[in-house]
This record gives structure tokens, C-alpha cells and sequence, in this order.
């Protein structure tokens, strides 16, 4: 259901009267709802509710609202702003109105060429400068945060990679980064990429951690293969990839210390649920730790053999 004060915010800032509001599968950081109006144009409203990130971040909605603006014009496709409630102070929470995209997101898909529509997408994206309304990069997980899963059979290669975090960052270029860039981001029509959404982690950093961030996902819902075979067409420098690839790993903790942070236990399921609803299959709790356990120690290795 549509919070009354959103719907109202969003009919007066489009002039339009709202036919229907519905959610949109696998969000779990927010609230993603796809408006219809009458007349038949389509709008998607973000309502920001987790109220763990907006203490840390009050900033997200005017981030992304930045970040889109930021996009308006580029190669890279993604929605257009139509406006933001920076604060919430119209729709009870912080918004963004943006325009719909179609295609839908397809976890399902790791053949060659949809593995290289990937790479080919991120390396448009780190093509463009980041603009100075937004951020610079920095880790979810802090050094006095970090804390050996309970769950990992892997319990040195996790130590490891503490250590490679503490290490001076590699050199290397700037640009504008996703911050969240995987499949589930990446719609498709058909099997052609329509455009990337999800805007709100945008950032200026390192391009290796949108590499990093999709590889770490595939090896979730598909293994090592699908992240070495996407890997293959979109990492550059060896070294400084296996570096930031170990990075993004770790900052996946950050969800686990959110979640014990507050009480909860069923962050994962709910995070497996959302990547079944876009086509992911099998997916168990033990098989995303174990395949957690195999993408660390794999990134650690790699980066000692590349030192």
C-alpha cells in the first residue's frame, strides 16, 4: 500500500492522478513501487524505509537524485529524474520520482554474450567523471568493525583478507561508480541490456569495485566460473582487481553487523528471496556461504600470487 502522504506528493509534483501502485520485486533496502497514471505514463517512486541506512546516510535520496542528474545526457541508460523528497518531509520518508525503464532484471541468464553486455556497460559508466555532488568512495565495513564470519569453514583466508584491506589501496583512476552494480541492476529486454537502475550508492572511486561488487555477486547465485568468466572481458590491472575484489567481499559483512546491530536473523533469507524473484535458482543460506567461503579464497590467492 502506497503511504498516503506519497501518493499525494507524487500526484502533485506530475500534475497526474495515480491508477495504480505496485510493488516491484527484489528490492530489500527499500520500498520500489511502480506507478501507473492515467493517461498510461509510468513512473517508479523509491521510498527509503530502512532506518538502519538512513541514520548512517541520510543523505541517500539527494545521492541518487544527484547521480541520475548526473547521467541525464550520457551513453549510460538509466531513469531520468522526475523529482526528490531529499528529507521525507513530504512523503514520511526520504523519495525519489523517476522515469520507468523497460525490461526486467534476469538472474538466470550467465551465457558469454549476456556476461559481455556487462562488462561493456560498466566500462561505458567508468568512462564519465564523477560529478562533485557526490561522495567519495570509502568502505561499508570499518577496520574495528571486522569480524571472521561465524559461518566460514575459511576462517585464515577471511584474516587474509582483513590484512590485504589494511594495505595502502592500489593507484589508479577515478570515476563515476555504481557501487551496486549487478545483474539484478541491469535490466534487460530480450536479451538486450535497457538500462541500470538503482541508483542511490552512487560515488566517485575506484572503477574495479563495480567489477569487484558484480563478480562477488555472480559467484553467490552462480559460482566462481560465471565471476571468472565475467571477469575475463571486464577487469583490467591484475593486481589492483584482486585487491578491490577482497575489499567488496568484506563490505558484504556489513549487512550481518547491520542486522546483529538490531536484533534481526532473517536478513540472508530475505536477500535469497529477492535474488529467486529475479531468477536465481537453488539458492540455500549453506550454498551462499560456502560459495562466499570459495570467492575469498580465490580473491586472497589471487592477490598474493599477483604481489
Amino acid at each position: 500500500m502506497l503511504p498516503a502522504a506519497a501518493l499525494r506528493w507524487v500526484e502533485d509534483v506530475t500534475g497526474s492522478a495515480v491508477a495504480t501502485a505496485v510493488a516491484m520485486p527484489g528490492a530489500t533496502s527499500s520500498q520500489v513501487v511502480a506507478l501507473t497514471f492515467v493517461g498510461g505514463r509510468e513512473l517508479v517512486l523509491r521510498l527509503h524505509t530502512k532506518l538502519e541506512w538512513l541514520a548512517a546516510e541520510p543523505d541517500v535520496a539527494i545521492r541518487e537524485a544527484n547521480a541520475l542528474q548526473a547521467l541525464s545526457g550520457s551513453d549510460v541508460v538509466a531513469p531520468a529524474l522526475v523529482a526528490v523528497d531529499p528529507d521525507g518531509g513530504f512523503c514520511g520518508q526520504p523519495a525519489v520520482l523517476m522515469t520507468r525503464l523497460r525490461g526486467n532484471a534476469d538472474l538466470s541468464d550467465v551465457s558469454p554474450a549476456r556476461l559481455r553486455s556487462l562488462a561493456v556497460a560498466v566500462r561505458d559508466l567508468h568512462r564519465l567523471s564523477a560529478p562533485q555532488s557526490l561522495p567519495a568512495y570509502r568502505p561499508y565495513v570499518r577496520a574495528d568493525e571486522r569480524a571472521v564470519p561465524t559461518w566460514t569453514t575459511a576462517h585464515g583466508a577471511w584474516l587474509t583478507a582483513f590484512e590485504i584491506c589494511d594495505l595502502p589501496a592500489p593507484a589508479g583512476p577515478a570515476a563515476l561508480i555504481h557501487r551496486d552494480y549487478h545483474p539484478g541492476n541491469v535490466l534487460v529486454d530480450d536479451g538486450v541490456i535497457t538500462g541500470i537502475v538503482d541508483w542511490p550508492n552512487a560515488c566517485a572511486g575506484p572503477p574495479e569495485i563495480d567489477i569487484a561488487h558484480c563478480r562477488v555477486n555472480l559467484a553467490v547465485t552462480h559460482g566462481l566460473a560465471a565471476a571468472d568468466a565475467f571477469a575475463t572481458d571486464a577487469a583490467t590491472d591484475p593486481r589492483r582487481q584482486a585487491y578491490w575484489d577482497v575489499v567488496d567481499c568484506v563490505d558484504l559483512l556489513d549487512e550481518e553487523l547491520a542486522a546483529a546491530r538490531v536484533g534481526r536473523s532473517a536478513d540472508s533469507e530475505a536477500a535469497i528471496a529477492a535474488l529467486t524473484a529475479m531468477g536465481a535458482s537453488g539458492l540455500t543460506l549453506a550454498l551462499v556461504h560456502r560459495r562466499l567461503d570459495e570467492y575469498i579464497v580465490d580473491a586472497t590467492g589471487r592477490f598474493s600470487s599477483a604481489t
